[in-house]
């Protein structure tokens, strides 16, 4: 990248042995800007695999680079046999997660039925156990503490009135003189029932003692016990239950939206099957690699474009241009060169072979931020033939005018003294004298200043310095 700049500046120099003077004449400055571009499509069709689901893309068939091609011509295919085969298995997979999804759901609904009845159970199960405590707390220890002491009282007056009839018996019998054989069978009888009650009483004895030491002080502690362990069965479901709900509501969302995720990504992965096959959308050219608004780069396309080349997912392999597309220059700029840019620039554009033609071109976009080289890329509208057998990634020789003026001044550098913040000339008068004069300068043109403010043509200026120095430019 370079810039040219031409200045035609005649002028008669006067030497003498201080210096030369130099006589002012108007003529056009001019600047420019060279810089190499490439041919690309104002808007080409990029192709790019970009999958939801599916990666492997192996190329079954496809078109050459730089092939013509019609309306919906296939450019390039898959392979499609794995990729049938999974989505077939996918669609069964899918079946079979309907139906567990399915009877998920119908267990968390009869939990959260059941869920009301388990507590109802607790509670009535903590209420009976509460009943039973009180009634045996206020009625029923009592009653079986008086129970076991009646019963014991009982056996006791049973013995009292068997050995009371077996003392009327004898004292009967004896009193007749004699016992009779049907008499000796009533005292037998008699005296067996005293030793049944005998043993009524000691057994009674040993129960009621067991009862009030042992069996009522045990139930006791058993229904305070039950009690107890209902209480805490009861408030612990009253806390875990609808902690259960929530947590198995929780599960099941979470599985159903993992069953929403594999459906959504199955019906990604049918959507990729538009990925198989890929058409041009009209008539145009197929290109091999990427065509951006800056350039063409085919750079790694020959490691995968082949048949049974793998295709990288998300990576621009092929780029379509219609028939109908307009070609543009885009080129790149150093930082410099960008900032000396005025915002409308035009020029002209050169081919190699095709050197005895020039063609308009026009600055159309330049890049707010520097590549990864430090360069501004800039879009030039160019203007060629309709024939024109320039095609897409050939070069262009661009040369811009950054800056023209007719009629223009300019004077060497050292013509000039600046001092502070003015800038001044030693003007020849007409009495031979020179005068100081305060001059407003523009840019520098190929070594010399132009001259906005000051100098008028055919002035005479004196030009400080060796008299034989001086450049073909500034002397005509």
């Amino acid at each position: 990248m370079k810039s040219t700049y031409s200045l035609l500046l005649p002028a008669l120099l006067f030497v003498n042995s201080f210096g030369r003077e130099l006589t002012i004449k108007s003529r056009t400055l001019e600047t420019s800007l060279e810089l190499d571009a490439t041919f690309i499509p104002e808007q080409p069709t990029l192709f790019k695999i970009e999958p939801d689901q599916w990666s492997q893309f192996i190329i079954a068939e496809l078109v050459e680079h730089g092939s013509s091609v019609k309306k919906n011509q296939s450019v390039i295919t898959f392979e499609a046999e794995d990729y049938q085969r999974h989505l077939a298995e996918t669609k069964e997979d899918a079946k079979v997660r309907a139906i567990a999804l399915a009877k998920a759901e119908r267990q968390l609904a009869d939990f959260k039925t059941n869920t009301p009845r388990v507590l109802e159970g607790l509670k009535l199960a903590h209420d009976r156990a509460k009943e039973s405590l009180d009634y045996f707390t206020l009625t029923g220890k009592a009653l079986q503490e008086e129970e076991a002491i009646e019963t014991l009282k009982r056996s006791q007056r049973s013995l009292s009135y068997q050995e009371e009839e077996l003392k009327q018996l004898l004292k009967m019998y004896k009193e007749d003189g004699i016992t009779e054989e049907t008499e000796e069978i009533i005292l037998k009888r008699q005296r067996a029932s005293v030793k049944s009650a005998e043993f009524s009483v000691k057994k009674a004895e040993l129960n009621s003692k067991w009862a009030l030491e042992k069996t009522i002080p045990r139930q006791a502690v058993d229904l305070q016990r039950t009690y107890a362990d209902a209480l805490l069965e009861y408030e612990t479901g009253k806390i875990n239950l609808p902690r259960a709900v929530e947590e198995a509501t929780l599960a099941f969302s979470k599985t159903q939206r993992s069953h929403t995720k594999l459906d959504q990504d199955q019906r990604e992965l049918i959507d990729d099957s538009t990925l198989m096959n890929l058409k041009a959308p009209t008539n145009g050219i197929i290109y091999y690699g990427k065509i951006d608004e800056n350039s063409w780069t085919i750079d790694g396309t020959s490691k995968y474009l082949f048949k049974a080349g793998s295709v990288p997912s998300n990576t621009v392999f092929m780029s379509f241009i219609p028939n109908t597309n307009t070609l543009t220059l885009q080129g790149a700029i150093s930082q410099k060169e960008l900032l000396k840019l005025p915002s409308e620039v035009k020029g002209t554009a050169s081919v190699e072979g095709l050197e005895e033609t020039t063609f308009p071109v026009a600055l159309t976009r330049v890049d707010s931020a520097p590549n990864s080289s430090g360069q501004f890329g800039l879009g030039l509208s160019v203007e060629l033939p309709k024939d024109s057998s320039i095609v897409t990634g050939m070069k262009g020789k661009v040369r811009l005018i950054t800056y023209r003026k007719e009629n223009a001044i300019s004077i060497p550098p050292n013509a000039i003294t600046r001092d502070s913040d003015k800038s001044t000339v030693k003007l020849k008068m007409a009495d031979g004298k020179h005068e100081t004069r305060e001059v407003k300068t523009g840019r520098s043109v190929n070594g010399n200043i132009e001259i906005l403010q000051g100098l008028e043509v055919d002035q005479v200026i004196f030009v400080p310095g060796d008299a034989n120095t001086f450049t073909k430019d500034s002397a005509e």
